[in-house]
């Protein structure tokens, strides 16, 4: 399992966890829960690969609800460490350009949730 993965899954066990405890709604509201948290994840995966407008636009819209917010400023914050590790490693300019442009999005995204 990879750290990213790793990452994911631990803020959705404490998302889930705390959602548990903050109401007494029985175990279809936590399934609830848990499928739109799990929607979030599956949207917020999909737009970190694509990486265009659109993705930004889907990031800020999940980003700025103070439901997901530490969960997703931490998931960009960690991604953007992987990244910017990478880059510094690699030695081929083609890769490096690779790995700016991912920091400079993941950046961006960054700003744009704090901003809002």
């Amino acid at each position: 399992m990879t750290l990213s993965k790793k990452i994911i899954s631990a803020f959705f066990v404490i998302i889930i966890s705390n959602q548990l405890f903050a109401s007494n709604g029985g175990v279809e509201e936590t399934r609830s829960t848990a499928s739109q948290v799990g929607e979030v994840v599956q949207t917020l995966q999909l737009a970190l690969t694509t990486r265009d407008e659109q993705a930004l636009k889907t990031i800020r819209l999940y980003g700025t609800d103070s439901r997901y917010y530490s969960m997703i400023r931490g998931w960009l914050f960690q991604e953007l460490v992987g990244v910017e590790s990478q880059l510094h490693a690699t030695k081929k300019a083609k890769d490096a350009a690779k790995f700016q442009a991912h920091s400079n999005f993941l950046k961006q995204a960054i700003r744009a949730i704090d901003l809002e």
